[in-house]
C-alpha cells in the first residue's frame, strides 16, 4: 500500500470522526424537542428502539434497492430516500449520544451548556465506531437503527399523547356544554 493510500484512508476516517458529532450537535440545535424525545426513549432502554427501527431500516434498504434498479430517476429517488432516513435516524442518534453524554456528566459545566452532553456522547460513540469490525459493522449500524427506532417511538408517543389530550379536551368540553344546558 502506498503512502497516499494510507493517508487517504486516514483522512476519510478522521473526517467521519469529526462529521458525526457535528451532525448530532446540528440535529440537537435544529430539532431540540425531537432530540429530547428520542433521548427520553433511549433513556428507558435500547432494545425497544432497536426493535422498532429494525423493520423500518429493512424496508428502506429494500425500497432503495428496488428504486436503484429503475434507472436514473429511481437512483435519485433512492439516494434522496436514504438521505432522509439517515437524517431522521441521526436525529435519534443525537438523542442516544445525549443520554450517553449525560451519564458521563462532568459536573456543573453542563448546566449552562447542555449541548456538551451531546458532544461528549458523540465523541464516545465516534471513537467506539472506529474499532475495526466491531465498530464498523456492529456499533455504528446498531446505533443508527436504534436512533431511527427512538425517533419513530417518540413520534408515535407524541401522536398517541395528542389523541389522548384531544379526547380529554373533547370530554371536558362536552361536560361543560351539557352542564351549561341544565
Amino acid at each position: 500500500m502506498l503512502m497516499a493510500d494510507t493517508m487517504a484512508i486516514f483522512f476519510v476516517i478522521l473526517g467521519l470522526l469529526l462529521a458525526f458529532p457535528g451532525l448530532w450537535i446540528l440535529c440537537r440545535g435544529l430539532w431540540p424537542r425531537a432530540v429530547a424525545k428520542a433521548a427520553a426513549v433511549c433513556d428507558k432502554g435500547l432494545i425497544k428502539p432497536f426493535l422498532a427501527g429494525l423493520p423500518l431500516t429493512a424496508v428502506l434498504i429494500f425500497a432503495a434497492a428496488v428504486l436503484g434498479n429503475l434507472g436514473p430517476a429511481g437512483k435519485i429517488a433512492a439516494v434522496a430516500m436514504v438521505c432522509l432516513y439517515l437524517m431522521i435516524a441521526n436525529c435519534g442518534v443525537a438523542g442516544l449520544v445525549t443520554v450517553v453524554g449525560e451519564r458521563l456528566a462532568s459536573g456543573n459545566i453542563d448546566s449552562p451548556q447542555p449541548w456538551r452532553a451531546t458532544l461528549r456522547g458523540g465523541v464516545v460513540l465516534g471513537l467506539a465506531s472506529l474499532l475495526p469490525i466491531l465498530g464498523w459493522f456492529v456499533i455504528l449500524p446498531v446505533a443508527v437503527i436504534t436512533g431511527c427506532g427512538a425517533n419513530l417511538l417518540s413520534l408515535l408517543q407524541g401522536i398517541a399523547g395528542s389523541r389522548v389530550r384531544a379526547g380529554q379536551a373533547l370530554a371536558s368540553s362536552a361536560t361543560t356544554t351539557f352542564g351549561a344546558e341544565q
